[in-house]
């Protein structure tokens, strides 16, 4: 196993702590340095969005330091949720099953079907929903990524792209009822 993917497999189950790491670091594991160096790199993006929306802080909205730490914890919540999504990639491309990967013709049928099904989800979305949502799921956005890129506030932004999960929740569960 590779020691990027122990990292990662790491982290997907809990983190270290900072004893750990710095004995796991003086060891010189190469997993700790590239832990320390993860986190180098969200303080480092961390301040060059401070940087680059410096203009956007309101001092009557909050102090200072708690608009960085959110900016810190939002940036932080997506890496975990990069890291997440490739454990999860990585864990599908383990060790091939001893029958052919190959889909035969039910899973094809179930995987058309189930296209059909989400189509006539989404299009039963509202536009602004939609746009949202495929800015999120299908762009990689996060909500203020889908709320810069259409020009509304966040709070709207998050609104919609969890109004149209549960609509889609629930034209899904229908359509599967009906099945």
């Amino acid at each position: 196993m590779k020691s990027g993917r122990r990292t990662l497999v790491r982290m997907h189950e809990g983190s270290r702590s900072d004893a750990e790491l710095i004995d796991a670091f003086l060891r010189r594991e190469r997993s700790a340095a590239d832990e320390l160096y993860q986190a180098e790199d969200l303080v480092q993006d961390t301040f060059v969005k401070v940087w680059r929306k410096a203009g956007s802080y309101e001092a009557s909205r909050g102090s200072l330091d708690t608009w960085v730490l959110l900016i810190a914890r939002s940036l932080a919540i997506d890496l975990i949720r990069r890291r997440v999504l490739e454990v999860r990639v990585m864990a599908s491309q383990e060790d091939p099953a001893e029958a052919s990967d190959e889909p035969g013709p039910e899973r094809y049928a179930e995987t058309r079907d189930l296209a059909d099904r989400a189509r006539r989800a989404m299009d039963r979305l509202s536009p602004p929903q939609r746009a949202a949502l495929e800015l999120a799921y299908f762009g990689g956005k996060t909500s203020s990524e889908v709320a810069e890129l259409e020009g509304i506030p966040v709070g709207t932004a998050k609104t919609r792209i969890r109004s149209a999960l549960i609509r889609l929740r629930e034209v899904l569960e229908v359509d599967r009822d009906e099945v």
